[in-house]
């Protein structure tokens, strides 16, 4: 088995594994920072009168600037998208706005004004992780460091980066990378990801970060890792594990909390 992944499992299995990673994803709602006051004096005129085009699409219209909508439901998105699409559907209109007059208005405005949950923002909180711990630079600084310097920019100055400068080749299907990061003169370029459960869009991140390492093609100086934590390591015959099982030794997958050991052994 692949040095590094038997590392991840035992971690996983291990003590402190969840413990340890609060540090890189603590599992904290976050605040939208809205008010519904602030940004509309319509939706409560348009409650207390059930009108329902206009309320539904002043709801439509606070979900487009950051609000969370109040109820799940299977066709908010494509009402949301349509022009015209809510006066087309009376009737579906109808039904969902049922459902949100039954809610108390004070009830609506507070789940519209729900947190985050902290699975959506995994992402930022491993590069607010790496920010904390590792030196970072622009993009002419990076390239002067020799010391293990993280490059700084989006996701897009980091994958223009890498296929411009480092001759990096993705696969059609590559998504951007969470990080560059350069020692002496060579490179790392990796994605992270934290799985929270089982299931085909789990599934989809963790094979986001895989085919990173399986289908791209980089030069002799660059290493590509893929960064995989959670219920990735756990069991032996489901999907995940089923890849994992299929890494090669010379590709590297492993838990964000062994970086820094990767980073002193190959660099």
């Amino acid at each position: 088995m692949n040095e590094w992944i038997k590392k991840s499992i035992e971690l996983a299995f291990g003590e402190f594994y969840l413990d340890n990673l609060l540090e890189i994803y603590p599992p904290y709602e976050i605040s939208r920072g809205l008010s519904v006051d602030e940004e509309t004096k319509k939706l409560k005129e348009f409650y207390n009168s059930h009108t329902a085009d206009e309320f539904l699409k002043e709801l439509i219209r606070l979900k487009k600037k950051g609000f969370k909508f109040p109820v799940d439901h299977p066709y908010i998105s494509f009402l949301s998208y349509s022009d015209g699409a809510i006066k087309n559907n009376p009737k579906t209109v109808e039904e969902i706005c049922k459902v949100l007059f039954k809610i108390k208005y004070d009830d609506l405005k507070q789940k519209l004004e729900a947190p985050k949950k902290a699975s959506r923002k995994m992402g930022p909180m491993f590069k607010d992780w790496l920010v904390k711990n590792f030196h970072f630079a622009n993009l002419e600084d990076i390239k002067k460091s020799s010391n293990i310097t993280f490059l700084k920019g989006s996701d897009a100055v980091l994958k223009e980066f890498a296929e411009q400068e480092l001759k990096c080749k993705f696969g059609k299907l590559s998504k951007g990378l969470d990080f560059i990061a350069k020692v002496k003169n060579d490179y790392l370029v990796g994605a992270a990801k934290f799985i929270t459960d089982f299931g085909g869009t789990q599934y989809n991140q963790f094979y986001e970060a895989v085919r990173l390492i399986r289908e791209s093609s980089v030069p002799e100086n660059i290493k590509k890792v893929a960064i995989i934590d959670g219920v990735a390591w756990l069991g032996k015959n489901n999907r995940m594990a089923k890849e994992i099982q299929k890494i090669k030794d010379d590709e590297f997958c492993f838990s964000a909390l062994l970086l820094k050991d990767f980073l002193i052994k190959y660099f």
